[in-house]
């Protein structure tokens, strides 16, 4: 029983679908900045929502079932370190160009996507940074994407002008907070990663997102 709960939540928060939970918690956030952008452009949400799906999830997800179904990759899950390599290198184009669109989009919407923006960018850096990592040995995917959402929402919030409504913020962070350490029990359990790679996870991915968001850097 706890080994399907294991896997069902390894699915769920698949490092693919963390952007998407990303989108969907700081849009829903109550902040000057989403007010503004809502009034200026009151049918954007799902659009750009749509664009993300498709950039970041969809277009990833069908690259990594065909080289599983052409045999470049032995599992969809990558276990093997080597095999990861050439999957990342995929995704940090669909990322860039997600990425890039965005920062287009927020140019036409009097610069209101700027703070999420950063988010994106930190999680361009945090993708590099694991690509990296990979290169030299294996690093939890899992605990770092979902540690860099943890990082990044708790220092939106901080950064966020006119925030209204805290305890719906203090909720998602305290949420977030609690999903780190379910998603790295469930690595661990699965033995899908050694504690040392779900930890160093936990610490490159919470601490290089807080830092990018908070200092609201992006290019």
């Amino acid at each position: 029983m706890i080994t399907k709960i294991s896997r069902f939540i390894a699915v769920i928060f698949h490092p693919l679908f963390i952007v998407l939970y990303s989108y969907l918690i700081y849009f829903n956030i109550s902040s000057s900045y989403n007010q503004m952008l809502f009034l200026a452009a009151p049918k954007v949400y799902w659009p750009l929502f749509s664009f993300l799906v498709l950039m970041a999830v969809f277009f990833p997800l069908i690259t990594v079932l065909i080289m599983y179904k052409n045999k470049l990759i032995t599992s969809i899950n990558m276990p093997l370190r080597k095999e990861r390599i050439p999957v990342l290198i995929l995704m940090l184009i669909y990322y860039s160009m997600t990425y890039y669109i965005f920062r287009y989009w927020n140019a036409t919407l009097l610069n209101l996507l700027s703070p999420y923006l950063s988010f994106l960018f930190g999680g361009l850096l945090l993708l590099i940074t694991l690509s990296i990592i990979t290169l030299r040995w294996k690093i939890s995917f899992h605990a770092a994407s979902i540690s860099g959402l943890c990082g990044g929402m708790i220092a939106e919030t901080l950064v966020s002008q006119g925030t209204i409504n805290l305890s719906q913020v203090l909720l998602f962070n305290t949420l977030l907070i609690l999903f780190i350490g379910v998603v790295s029990f469930t690595r661990i359990f699965l033995k899908a990663h050694k504690v040392y790679e779900v930890v160093s996870g936990i610490i490159v991915g919470f601490t290089l997102m807080f830092y990018i968001v908070l200092e609201q850097i992006f290019f």
